[in-house]
């Protein structure tokens, strides 16, 4: 068994929390949820963005970073890991890596696989190249779901102390642009405040998703 880690919350005594937004399509939602979260003074959040969406839109990529956000590696590719070997895993993570470096300035290790598609055999590869492999424990449903109150109500229902929230902001889900102001009005009133995800990794892994011992 590998000593591999996926880390989705972390424990803590303190009310805190990482909003995560995974990018991959898109430059309209991208650029409004920008505005979005300094509208609501949102000064903490971590964007997973592809290296194909920097690449194309290296200007938001550069704005995320100028808001003082926290950049990670959404892979290069928005594809599923299980399908794919070893050596193109390796590829994709590199390439991934090389252009978020270019385009923001970020070396990052912190990782999520596009659909947080995993198993053992791609745990222990990304591992094996020092990746940080983020998941969630707080899944909004945002992509999928069009009710913004839905989604806030998913959200509160489940989230605690430590948690990492996967949300959204590719094209064409606008709604997740109507879901985070009410989102984080409604963790504001519960007594949440907003953390990066390195913030919270300072603090102690609660468990492993995925089964993967230490």
């Amino acid at each position: 068994m590998s000593n591999a880690l996926v880390i989705d919350r972390i424990r803590t005594n303190k009310k805190v929390i990482a909003l995560t937004f995974d990018i991959a399509y898109g430059h309209r939602v991208p650029l409004r949820m920008l505005k979005v979260l300094r509208r609501c003074g949102v000064q903490k959040a971590a964007f997973f963005i592809t290296g194909a969406w920097a690449d194309l839109n290296p200007s938001i990529a550069k704005q995320i970073r100028k808001q003082g956000y926290e950049i990670a590696s959404h892979g290069n590719q928005h594809q599923d890991y299980r399908k794919h070997a070893n050596g193109w895993i390796e590829k994709e993570v590199i390439t991934a890596r090389q252009i978020i470096k270019r385009t923001t300035g970020v070396h990052t290790n912190l990782f999520r696989p596009p659909g947080g598609d995993m198993n053992e055999r791609v745990i222990r590869k990304l591992k094996a190249m020092n990746q940080t492999i983020v998941y969630w424990d707080v899944d909004s449903l945002d992509w999928k779901q069009t009710d913004v109150n839905k989604i806030t109500e998913r959200v509160m229902s489940q989230v605690r102390s430590g948690s990492i929230i996967l949300l959204h902001a590719c094209d064409p889900w606008y709604q997740s642009l109507s879901a985070v102001p009410i989102l984080v009005k409604e963790l504001r009133k519960k007594g949440y405040r907003f953390a990066t995800v390195n913030e919270l990794l300072r603090g102690q892994i609660r468990r492993n998703t995925f089964g993967v011992k230490r």
